[in-house]
């Protein structure tokens, strides 16, 4: 069981899964249900991940195999606006099943489009097993005998290298690091609504830029957080990768979270996002120490996050389901997380960022529009600031 696993636990134990999501759109009548279901059965029978559960004895989490058909049916809906209203439908009827498989299907036809919907367990994938999925969704294949062996070879390994790193140097790094910082956020007690998902104007990335644009947007998003007197330290929650590259082909959890830890003031200056950029390539050192280690050492870090961020580069949108091209999408609404008070992400497709916000306002305390604005403006301003 992957560190990952430990983020999407509270979730768990409060009676709602975690889940990530996967949608593709054709032009109407483009898939034949028959045609998905077999795609979709197959998918499930060639990775034993989705035949898992995450159940718990005596607060501990553990898997439990529970091989199962397809959970796949077809919906319509009178319009194209009806579609995200039937997604989030969909999401939170698997969120509060406890009893159901790890992955849910839904077609969702419109008499403008044909919606394919699959629903994850968040604990049980990551974002390579996501793309492994999306390969194995242009037709049935039949399974390999030798996955469940390698899977579970998987989570031996991954298991074996967790044990390896919370005995190592960096669990002292994040002790001093977290007892360092003071007094923690905790996690906030209401019920995220579903809100809209603001997609905010892009970020230019300038000519001639060199590094890696991730640890710009984290200072951005500290620098925000100020903005709105957010009350320090601010922490970022992220998933950072680190799969032995044995096991590329098993479709499992293989990351941990990482966080990100910023105590400094107020109206700080561009040219602090140098000093930051140091803090974090230190944490970085030490991303392999798992989240649950962290959790526990002891400080009043109790694994409450302000923010999740999601990053990634932009793939191929155009993916075959059951031999049709499908165009990939995001749904127009989302619920927020149940700890964190918004989900932000970050698509880097060809020379610009573009920015998501998921914000519940009564949460947060703060407006959409205005912690957006914020954030564009910092990360405008510290990537624009980097030399050539």
């Amino acid at each position: 069981m992957s560190a990952q696993l430990a983020f999407g636990l509270e979730a768990e134990r409060s009676g709602r899964r975690a889940t990530v999501t996967l949608m593709f759109r054709t032009p109407p009548s483009g898939l034949a249900a028959a045609d998905v279901r077999l795609v979709v059965q197959s998918v499930i029978l060639r990775n034993p991940a989705l035949s898992y559960r995450i159940e718990f004895s005596r607060g501990d989490a553990y898997q439990e195999w529970y091989p199962s058909e397809c959970d796949f049916s077809e919906l319509e809906v009178a319009s194209e606006d009806a579609v995200s209203e039937c997604v989030m439908e969909v999401i939170e009827k698997f969120e509060v099943s406890l009893d159901s498989t790890s992955m849910a299907a839904r077609l969702i036809r419109s008499p403008e489009s044909d919606n394919l919907l699959l629903v994850f367990d968040h604990a049980l994938v990551d974002e390579q097993s996501l793309q492994l999925v999306k390969r194995q969704l242009e037709g049935p294949s039949a399974p390999d005998d030798r996955q469940m062996e390698r899977y579970r070879a998987a989570i031996i390994d991954r298991k074996m290298s967790e044990e390896a790193a919370a005995n190592g140097p960096g669990t002292k790094f994040w002790q001093d690091r977290l007892e360092a910082a003071g007094e923690f956020p905790r996690g906030k007690a209401k019920t995220p609504r579903i809100v809209p998902l603001d997609t905010l104007p892009g970020v230019a990335v300038p000519r001639g830029f060199r590094g890696s644009l991730f640890p710009y947007v984290l200072f951005a998003i500290h620098r925000a957080l100020r903005d709105v007197s957010e009350p320090a330290p601010t922490v970022i929650g992220y998933p950072w990768g680190g799969r032995n590259s044995v096991y590329s082909d098993v479709v499992g959890c293989f990351m941990n979270t990482l966080i990100s830890l910023d105590t400094t003031g107020p109206q700080q200056a561009p040219a602090d996002a140098a000093d930051f950029l140091r803090r974090w390539y230190a944490e970085l050192d030490h991303a392999d120490v798992p989240f649950t280690t962290v959790v526990s050492l002891g400080s009043k870090f109790s694994g409450a996050v302000t923010t999740q961020l999601s990053y990634r580069h932009a793939g191929e949108r155009t993916v075959k389901v059951a031999g049709i091209p499908a165009v990939e999408f995001t749904p127009s609404k989302g619920r927020g997380p149940r700890g964190p008070a918004f989900l932000t992400g970050v698509t880097v497709q060809g020379g610009e960022l573009r920015l998501r916000l998921l914000l519940d306002e009564e949460i947060a305390g703060y407006a959409s529009e205005e912690f957006g604005t914020r954030w564009r403006h910092w990360l405008k301003t510290a990537i624009s600031s980097v030399p050539e």
